[in-house]
């Protein structure tokens, strides 16, 4: 299982490494190309696309990841996948006309015009049908085809923006809402073909599973509250900044937030495996600890590690954004808490997910949302966009909380919670000093000190880490020679 998990996570890995060149190679030509502004705009576009998504799934991706396991039959499969996507895919299709027909008539006035509520409720139905069958990508272990679309997703988006961005030269929210929307079909389709002996095994009719329909919606129910909340606290900042500033303050926090992304290298790699094989794992060693906490251990020093380099060479991802966009710098810092709590959450979530417990996702959520709102409300007025960055660092703290302390009432795993906050209140007082300040000696210092910390705290670790990729790249070396 462990050495599976490392594979997977190094074949998915070197996708999102292409992703990571493709995005700090294309990033700085669009935030080039398009002002503050309508980058703001688009920000704002993508934010309700997700807020929409979590909510029209109706938690029952996550009854597709729960149930998947339970049976191996093709047929048990395909089944699960229907009974899962049909109730989102009528409610997302019924209300997309809804939105469109009220924005066109004019009845509501809404914040974008009618072209880019057209496109907007087209992407979310392709980004509904894409979440759940990039979902059986995933858990059929499929990472070469997953990492393959993770790829072709940034190509096809940055390929499509700037040759519409080239040829149109203005209406700038739109073309990337139509980029988005294209690259969003064109992964759909691959999915579908990815896992067509699901779709087209007209042979053998569906199996009866081992659940009732009944189960998936109950499992699924608190999830629509719980992802609905974790969504509207994901994309909270860019609305308070649209709020209390303009879209201009939101366009730079959110070309920041694309650099952030980059550092979703290892979150999404991380994330697209974990919950499979912790799942499938808890139902064949239900009493092994010792996999989770390693999991644990492990992505925290890659997590942190990642974090504070890229916070200390801060200064040169804003030149890469160009001169409109050199606030970014000072963003930066604190931003990276969302990454990095996020993903070592889930390998700390563990009790929820496999006891089933879903309903306490809605208290994570509310939790989070709460410190969240809280925090804008106080620091936005007065620091704006790196307010808005303290703030989210705050609340994904406190999202790490409440999933581990709520997870261990119901599955207790020592995760070694005093050095992990330890290590957290470091790092956050070097991002802290890095928010409001450039880069300097200090800057150097404290990373360094950093760096010793997590070495101090997680030294066999680091060392096992370091054996292993040792180990793998002298087999390659020898497979080569043979």
């Amino acid at each position: 299982m462990e050495k599976n998990f490392i594979k997977h996570f190094a074949t998915i890995g070197t996708g999102t490494i292409i992703n990571l060149l493709l995005g700090l190679l294309t990033t700085p030509i669009i935030t080039r190309l398009v002002d503050p502004e309508q980058y703001g705009q688009y920000s704002i576009f993508g934010t309700y696309s997700n807020i929409a998504l979590m909510v029209l799934c109706l938690g029952l991706d996550q009854a597709l990841v729960r149930y998947y396991y339970e049976r191996e039959e093709l047929s048990y499969k395909r089944k699960l996948f229907y009974d899962c996507v049909k109730i989102p895919a009528l409610v997302g299709i019924v209300l997309g006309i809804a939105v469109i027909f009220l924005s066109s008539t004019k009845i509501i006035s809404f914040e974008f015009n009618t072209s880019v509520i057209v496109c907007l409720c087209i992407n979310i139905l392709i980004q509904l049908f894409y979440r759940f069958t990039q979902l059986m990508v995933r858990l059929s272990y499929k990472s070469k085809v997953f990492a393959t679309l993770n790829v072709v997703h940034k190509i096809s988006y940055v390929g499509i923006a700037l040759l519409l961005i080239f040829v149109v030269k203005k209406e700038y929210l739109l073309l990337l809402a139509i980029a988005t929307t294209l690259s969003g079909a064109i992964c759909l389709i691959g999915c579908l073909y990815a896992n067509k002996e699901t779709w087209l095994c007209e042979n053998q009719p569906f199996s009866a599973g081992s659940y009732a329909y009944s189960d998936l919606l109950k499992y699924g129910a608190p999830y629509i509250i719980s992802m609905g909340i974790t969504s509207i606290f994901q994309g909270m900042d860019k609305i308070a900044l649209n709020t209390f500033s303009s879209y201009s303050e939101v366009g730079i926090y959110a070309s920041t937030m694309s650099l952030v992304h980059v550092f979703a290298i290892v979150q999404s790699t991380f994330n697209t495996l974990w919950a499979p094989i912790s799942v499938e794992h808890y139902s064949k060693n239900p009493d092994d600890k010792e996999f989770y906490q390693k999991g644990n251990r492990m992505i925290t020093v890659i997590m942190f590690f990642m974090g504070i380099s890229l916070i200390l060479v801060k200064d040169v991802f804003a030149i890469l954004l160009g001169e409109k966009y050199q606030a970014a710098a000072y963003i930066f810092p604190c931003l990276i808490f969302n990454p990095i709590m996020y993903t070592i959450s889930e390998t700390t979530v563990s009790g929820i997910v496999f006891l089933k417990k879903s309903g306490m996702q809605v208290v994570v959520g509310l939790g989070a949302c709460v410190s969240h709102m809280i925090g804008l409300a106080i620091l936005v007025p007065q620091y704006g966009a790196q307010g808005a960055a303290i703030s989210t660092a705050i609340s994904y703290v406190v999202f790490f909380t409440l999933r581990t302390l709520i997870s261990n009432r119901y599955y207790y795993i020592d995760f070694g919670l005093k050095k992990f906050y330890f290590l957290t209140a470091c790092v956050a007082v070097y991002a802290l000093y890095n928010t409001f300040n450039s880069f300097n000696i200090i800057s150097v210092v404290s990373y360094i000190g950093c760096c010793i910390v997590i070495f101090m705290l997680y030294k066999k670790d680091i060392i096992f880490m370091i054996n292993y990729v040792m180990d793998y790249i002298g087999n390659l070396l020898s497979v080569r020679k043979k």
